[in-house]
């Protein structure tokens, strides 16, 4: 299901995941009853630019309201053809925003020249990447800390090693 639409690249689904829940090591907010917000997971597809990243956005706005940074979030790459600064620009400011509500961004299946890309920029020094969804979100349910992103890989297939240790 298409969930936005951009020139180039589609927001394909979001996706709660009732699982993955904040660590018991999170405070209390003044949104109330944030602890309790599921990880959403986000399946994008196609390519992202300046003209197709903001859409991203819009649709976590859309599904979660103004304060979507408040949950922990799981971004699927598996079928992103492109990526562009813009795209790592994005990723990066929603990793503060994340980071300063005390959740995590995880990136998951980034594929070819979307793989290299990430690489070449350090991004999976900054934000953890794994080989599956289920494997974030099986990382976020028995997170206590701080996530310290685990070995990455730049070529097509990724390692073995998908594991992430916890501050």
């Amino acid at each position: 299901m298409v969930v936005g639409r951009g020139g180039g690249g589609d927001v394909v689904k979001v996706e709660p995941v009732r699982g993955a829940r904040a660590g018991a090591s999170v405070g209390p907010s003044s949104a109330g009853g944030h602890d309790d917000a599921p990880a959403a997971v986000v399946y994008l597809r196609g390519d992202y630019d300046d003209e197709t990243v903001p859409e991203i956005e819009r649709l976590l706005r859309r599904s979660y309201g103004p304060f979507f940074f408040r949950r922990h979030l799981i971004i699927d790459l598996g079928a992103v053809t492109s990526v562009d600064e813009s795209f790592v620009d994005f990723i990066v400011a929603l990793v503060r925003r994340l980071h300063g509500e005390r959740r995590e961004l995880l990136l998951t299946r980034p594929v070819g020249g979307v793989r290299r890309s990430l690489a070449s920029v350090g991004l999976p020094n900054l934000v953890p990447v794994y080989d599956s969804p289920d494997e974030a979100q099986a990382v976020l349910s028995i997170a206590s800390g701080p996530l310290i992103p685990p070995r990455f890989d730049s070529r097509e297939t990724p390692g073995s090693d998908g594991g992430a240790t916890r501050l």
